[in-house]
């Protein structure tokens, strides 16, 4: 058997040349300016510079909390309290830990036990201005790191995201296409078994990697994702994708339909219809999402969504509202089996539901514009 040829390793990451390039520049800064201690900028961005911005921003508080605790510390145990050397360091480094575990840091403690040591035994006669000197540095390297993670080789993991839910709409906008084109058909062949179960188990398989990328992307969100604007749009796309999925799932697992008697031919064709109208609303917000623009925005062109989910609904209510009669028609026409009625009218439920997904969705969406975005 073929053993498959192992994959080169990557030696070298744009986030490790962003990370080079960025702690080169901080040092330079720092070793050119006036006011002393510069070289806590390049420690700085070397500690909390990573490959995305909600980590990079998690590790700057934790270390500006904890470098904001040592200074405090030892100020208050080197002038303030008259204890014996090893005695008040002891202490000083359980105060540390003891801070720390109970604002529940897991890196800033060694911050502020390191500038504890540092503090005393090397800068002890100049502590109250090497402390907040050094404050000032750490902020500086922090928002050097932060705004390179934006502006520098940024990461790919949220316009990838927002391909990913493109490529699925595409996906199933597909499947929606056959099933419009199988009630436009006079005789439209049944699918298989096979066929159903594999579709929907690759549909399944690109739902679950949609969900692991958006976990990977509610790290760039930064602290408590929950409260973003994208946050909320993904949300909201997930929720979209789900019910599609669910109404496909439900039209799939219904017989071919019956192009006789003429009622219910004509009511096919406006199930085909409101099928038509879903997928140019589909397009267009698969369009839209690969717009490169997306994360900067952060939010859909609501404006052109809503009037094709407003011609869709249209068609919507035009389908419901001739359901009833088109049925009456019919059945004086010839007798319908009651199974085969049955599934007519769950056929247009079912597309019923699938056109008012997007309207249940859209104001979520709309929630999903910043604020500060001019409306």
């Amino acid at each position: 058997m073929n053993k498959k040829p192992n994959k080169s390793p990557t030696w070298l990451l744009r986030s490790d040349l962003r990370l080079a390039l960025i702690t080169g520049l901080g040092a330079g800064f720092g070793l050119l300016s006036s006011i002393p201690y510069g070289y806590y900028i390049p420690l700085t961005t070397s500690a909390v510079l990573s490959s995305s911005y909600g980590s990079s921003m998690k590790l700057s508080i934790e270390r500006l909390i904890g470098s904001v605790i040592g200074v405090l510390i030892v100020i208050i145990f080197s002038k303030g309290l008259q204890f014996p050397l090893p005695i008040a360091i002891g202490l000083a480094m359980a105060s540390v830990r003891f801070i720390g575990g109970c604002m529940g840091l897991t890196a800033g403690y060694k911050v502020a036990g390191n500038i504890v040591i540092m503090g005393w035994l090397v800068h002890n006669a100049v502590e109250i201005s090497w402390g907040p000197t050094r404050l000032f540095w750490t902020a500086v390297g922090i928002a050097l790191s932060l705004w390179a993670t934006r502006y520098v080789w940024p990461s790919d993991t949220i316009p990838s995201l927002h391909r990913q839910f493109a490529s699925f709409i595409d996906a199933i906008t597909q499947e929606f296409q056959l099933e419009q084109e199988r009630l436009e058909a006079e005789n439209p062949a049944p699918l298989s078994m096979t066929s159903r179960r594999d579709k929907r188990n690759h549909l399944l398989q690109e739902i679950n990697a949609l969900r692991q990328q958006r976990d990977i992307a509610q790290v760039e969100l930064g602290l408590n994702p929950e409260n973003h604007p994208l946050h909320q749009l993904w949300t909201e796309l997930d929720i979209l994708v789900s019910q599609l999925f669910s109404v496909l799932d439900g039209l799939r697992g219904l017989p071919a339909p019956i192009q006789s008697p003429s009622d219910i031919k004509a009511l096919h064709l406006e199930e085909a219809d409101v099928l038509r109208h879903q997928l140019n609303l589909l397009q267009a917000l698969a369009g839209n999402l690969r717009q490169p623009d997306l994360a900067e925005r952060q939010h859909l062109d609501l404006e052109r969504l809503s009037s094709l989910n407003r011609d869709l609904e249209t068609a919507a209510h035009r389908l419901t509202a001739n359901l009833e009669h088109r049925i009456i028609n019919a059945n004086r026409q010839s007798d319908i089996a009651a199974a085969r009625m049955r599934q007519i009218v769950q056929r247009t439920s079912l597309i019923h539901h699938g056109a008012y997904v997007m309207r249940d969705c859209l104001p979520g969406m709309a929630r999903s514009k910043p604020v500060t975005t001019i409306r």
